[in-house]
Parts: C-alpha cells; sequence; structure tokens
C-alpha cells in the first residue's frame, strides 16, 4: 500500500516537472518548482478540512467559559457532566480531535514524501541540482543548516499565529493551557528540524513551502472572524433544585 502511494507521488511530481519543462530550462528550478506546486496543490485540496480544524479548534476556546460552568454545576454527577459537555460541543459544532485530523491525514503524506525525495536523491535524478541558490545548491544533500534553521522558524511562526488568532477569546485557564502547548509546538519543530537536517533538502523545500502556506491562511483567517466573529451557543445549565424545609412537628 505504501509503496503504491509512493509511486503515484512520484508519477504526480514528474508530470509536474514535464509540463514545467516548457517554461523552465533549469532542472534544478522545474524539480523545485514542482515541488513548490504540489504542495500548494495538496494543502488547496486539504483546505476545507483544514479550515474545519481550525475554527473547531477556535470554538474550543471559546467554549472554555461554558464547559468550566458546567463542571462546576454537574461536578458530582459524572453522567450528567459528560451529557452536558457533548451536547455543548454538538451545538456549536466542535470536535474533541477536529484539530488533530488534518495532522493524522497528512502523516501518510510525510511518509511518502520522505521515500519518494530519498528515491529521487539515491538514483541521481535530483542530485546537484540547485533551486534558491545559495539555500538549496543540491536538492538531493542533507545537513543543510540554512533550511533546517528556515524550517524550524516558519513551523514556530505557524503556531505562534494560530496561538494569537486564538487568544482573543480565551479565558486565562485556557490560555495557560495554551502556554503549556508551546512545548509540544518546540518538541515537534525540533522533530520536523531533524527530518530535514538528516533528508534531502527536498524535503525541508516541502516542509517550508507548507508552513508558509498555513501562515497565510491562518492570518486571512483571523481576518475574517476578526470582522465578523464567531457565534457560541451558551450551555443549557439548569438551576439546581431547592432544598426543601421540613416542618418541624412540635410535640407537646
Amino acid at each position: 500500500m505504501q509503496q503504491s502511494i509512493n509511486n503515484v507521488f512520484r508519477s504526480f511530481f514528474e508530470i509536474l516537472n514535464n509540463f514545467l519543462g516548457g517554461f523552465v530550462a533549469d532542472p534544478g528550478t522545474r524539480w523545485g518548482l514542482s515541488i513548490v506546486l504540489f504542495t500548494i496543490l495538496f494543502n488547496f485540496i486539504v483546505l476545507p478540512l483544514n479550515w474545519k480544524a481550525m475554527m473547531s479548534s477556535k470554538k474550543m476556546s471559546m467554549i472554555q467559559p461554558e464547559l468550566k460552568k458546567i463542571q462546576t454545576r454537574f461536578k458530582n454527577d459524572p453522567a450528567k457532566l459528560q451529557e452536558a459537555q457533548s451536547k455543548l460541543m454538538k451545538d456549536n459544532n466542535v470536535s474533541m480531535f477536529g484539530g488533530c485530523l488534518p495532522m493524522l491525514i497528512q502523516w501518510p503524506l510525510f511518509i511518502a514524501l520522505f521515500n519518494v525525495f530519498r528515491s529521487l536523491a539515491a538514483d541521481g535524478t535530483i542530485t546537484g541540482m540547485s533551486f534558491l541558490s545559495p539555500l538549496i545548491k543540491n536538492l538531493a544533500g542533507t545537513n543543510n543548516l540554512p533550511l533546517t534553521i528556515l524550517t524550524v522558524i516558519t513551523m514556530l511562526l505557524s503556531s505562534y499565529v494560530m496561538q494569537k488568532g486564538n487568544e482573543r477569546n480565551m479565558t486565562p485557564e485556557a490560555k495557560a493551557q495554551a502556554k503549556q502547548m508551546n512545548t509540544m509546538n518546540y518538541v515537534m519543530a525540533l522533530m520536523i528540524g531533524w527530518f530535514t537536517w538528516s533528508s534531502p533538502a527536498a524535503l525541508g523545500l516541502y516542509w517550508i513551502t507548507g508552513n508558509l502556506f498555513r501562515i497565510a491562511q491562518q492570518l486571512i483567517m483571523n481576518k475574517i472572524q476578526k470582522d465578523e466573529p464567531v457565534q457560541i451557543i451558551a450551555a443549557e445549565i439548569p438551576e439546581p433544585a431547592k432544598k426543601t424545609k421540613r416542618n418541624k412537628v412540635i410535640r407537646k
């Protein structure tokens, strides 16, 4: 299955490369542009899914005050607590795992591209080809420090823009949780940086292009939501039952 996906991606790159051959003479520029175009096209394809995940993440931060009310009201009733939380998220079209879905979908793509770029480097197809020199002097080369640094910076910047877009509607508690998530973002950025350092430079070009696309996507989303604020449906929390006073029986 994975090999079939690898073959499809390699064929697609070759189609893009042949198409660009009619406009671009330099083979290194053709392969570099093929990677950039592939990344942009793929991100446009998954744009609806990413947009939905970003909206879900945004709304999740906005409903935190309502979730806190529910947790306070039903702290001694786990069944009612779960029911009220599920209803609140359903009413606001929020998924607990919505923000993770795009990453889960793109991970097999990353594995496939990792294998394709290694294959293109191993058989000499992209060996010695430069793109945006001196940034990439060899698309098949590894240990490219400027490319690695740029990959990490653009990934962290993408996370920063997303966090800033959500912070306007966060409670202090949610902001504290978001800061804790920064540690995960740093770890992820360093991990991707290591992949970029130890892999053909073509992979780093893919990551940087994707990060820049996501930054632009988040900035557009922030602008839209600033002009048209997202409305949240409040939780339906019944008032606690009042305790009835028992009449005291006075015995003579």
